[in-house]
């Protein structure tokens, strides 16, 4: 048996054997956070258990479509109860998935699962299943099912389909691998919904949508020293705008980018923070984003700093 394996079937008894059960997707949340916490989800829920979901963050509208979406809540006294098990998932720390606050509240007892894939994981669960040659958690998590002859259905493979496409960019980025594209093959055969996915994922599209896009494009600048193409978006830019409009944005850019390696792209966010994400083709922006704060993997990763961006004749400067 694989160490893979061996780690899938420690975290399925730890959940077999568990009464209630403590689900986490990290904040400000993507299509893989969700679409793997929300595939386990579902299975509980399927299965009886008594399980609870929690996120820092409400799921963007454009994700209504995943079932029992409705169960995610940002209400933190769910981490006054006790636990058997907690599962944190696609956070390479604590800190990242919003949490690190909350989890020491807990009583007493619980184990702890880790589940992601990110190079910067500090193995901060009791189990690790931590991949970092997976496309996605989505893909681990389809793997766990797998690994434990776990029946994957209709609804949990449109949550692992979700994680799939957004993490691979619709397995067009660096991070698309064989295991991913198999697995997706499986299921659509499953009864994915990829209808639903394409429609409120990948083409809706809205006006003001459009128009942060088009600022994004007008604002590209290469820096010839570094092979360095970025772009920018101020908080005004922004307002009443969903995060996940311009979640998909450094991925777009890098797809179209020609020989350029890298692509930053960084935005004001609310609360005086900077977001930066970065992607590369050559270099390891892992490196980069944990300078700043941050994490992710070696062709895809990101970093929240505090400041402001000041537009100059020269570009964005952050101050």
């Amino acid at each position: 048996m694989s160490s893979t394996a061996h780690l899938s079937g420690r975290i399925h008894e730890a959940i077999r054997r568990a009464n209630r059960v403590l689900l986490v997707a990290h904040k400000k949340p993507d299509g893989d956070t969700l679409g793997a916490s929300s595939s386990v989800l579902n299975w509980l829920l399927r299965e009886g258990k008594d399980v609870r979901m929690f996120c820092a963050d409400l799921p963007a509208p454009c994700f209504r479509y995943i079932d029992n979406v409705h169960h995610y809540t940002t209400d933190p006294s769910v981490f006054d109860l006790p636990y058997d098990v907690v599962v944190v998932f696609d956070s390479g720390d604590l800190s990242y998935c919003g949490v690190a606050d909350h989890i020491p509240r807990l009583p007493a007892g619980y184990t702890l699962i880790n589940i992601d894939h990110h190079i910067t994981n500090v193995r901060f669960g009791h189990i690790n299943l931590v991949l970092t040659d997976a496309s996605s958690t989505a893909e681990i998590t389809h793997g766990f099912f797998e690994d434990n002859n776990i029946l994957i259905d209709p609804q949990m493979a449109t949550s692992l389909l979700t994680g799939l496409i957004t993490d691979t960019g619709n397995f067009s980025n660096a991070a698309t691998n064989p295991k991913a594209v198999d697995a997706a093959s499986k299921l659509l055969g499953l009864g994915a919904r990829l209808n639903d996915i394409q429609k409120y994922i990948l083409n809706d599209k809205t006006i003001p949508a459009l128009r942060v896009w088009g600022l994004l494009l007008s604002r590209l600048r290469y820096n010839a020293t570094y092979d360095v193409v970025s772009t920018y978006l101020l908080e005004k830019d922004t307002v009443d705008i969903p995060g996940d409009v311009i979640e998909g944005a450094a991925n777009f850019l890098n797809s179209v980018a020609g020989s350029t390696d890298t692509i930053m792209v960084i935005r004001e966010i609310p609360g005086g923070l900077i977001k930066g994400s970065l992607r590369s083709v050559v270099r390891d922006v892992s490196k980069v984003a944990k300078l700043m704060g941050g994490g992710g993997h070696k062709k895809a990763a990101g970093f929240t700093v505090k400041g402001k961006i000041e537009e100059t004749v020269n570009g964005p400067k952050i101050i």
